[in-house]
């Protein structure tokens, strides 16, 4: 197999590590195992932390952003750009839809976190930044990731070159990525509007 078919693999590769259900592992490892029985019965990292405790919580941050993170930096940067963009979005959807729950996973917060620090770290931190602000405000953690997100979009529109169709490439992705994390939430959203969301 030569490098141009291997290049083909990266975004099933990217989909099977962001598919990888660390929240699940760890609980059913080191936890009550019931994560899909409480709280709000996903697998990411803030029901982990509701329901599993901090340490918990923080380990599966970490896998789910690294899992987004270490395919991103470096398996996109092949002369293919089709591919690349593939790549780069694979994680987060695995992690959204992982074939081994039916494809019923997380939200995809903390992976593309990880999506945004493989592509700028300053992307990543500011964007991080305003997580954490608004999650000091709010005390909510889907306020704080829905706003985060907008946030990133046009925070990468600022610090990236805009003339180059490789940007207008990645910016799809990223506003692609948002939808689907918006339509994840759609439960907190309407917990929101009713003034019914719970707070960390």
């Amino acid at each position: 197999m030569n490098y141009g078919e291997i290049i083909f693999s990266y975004p099933l590769i990217a989909y099977l590590l962001g598919s990888i259900p660390f929240g699940l592992i760890l609980s059913n490892l080191f936890g009550n195992g019931r994560l899909r029985e409480s709280g709000s019965r996903n697998i990411g990292a803030t029901n982990v932390l509701r329901t599993q405790g901090r340490f918990l919580g923080f380990c599966t941050f970490l896998l789910d952003f690294s899992k987004s993170f270490i395919p991103s930096y470096f398996l996109a940067n092949t002369d293919n750009e089709l591919i690349n963009l593939m790549t780069i979005s694979a994680p987060v959807l695995g992690h959204m839809f992982p074939i081994w729950l039916k494809f019923k996973g997380g939200k995809g917060v903390a992976t593309y976190f990880g999506l945004l620090a493989a592509l700028d770290i300053y992307l990543f931190l500011g964007t991080g930044f305003v997580w954490i602000v608004v999650f000091a405000i709010f005390r909510m953690s889907s306020v704080a990731c829905l706003s985060s997100i907008v946030f990133s979009c046009g925070l990468f529109c600022y610090i990236m070159n805009f003339r180059h169709l490789e940007f207008f490439n990645r910016l799809c992705v990223l506003i692609f990525l948002a939808i689907i994390i918006f339509i994840k939430h759609h439960e907190n959203i309407r917990r929101l509007i009713s003034n019914k969301e719970l707070k960390l």
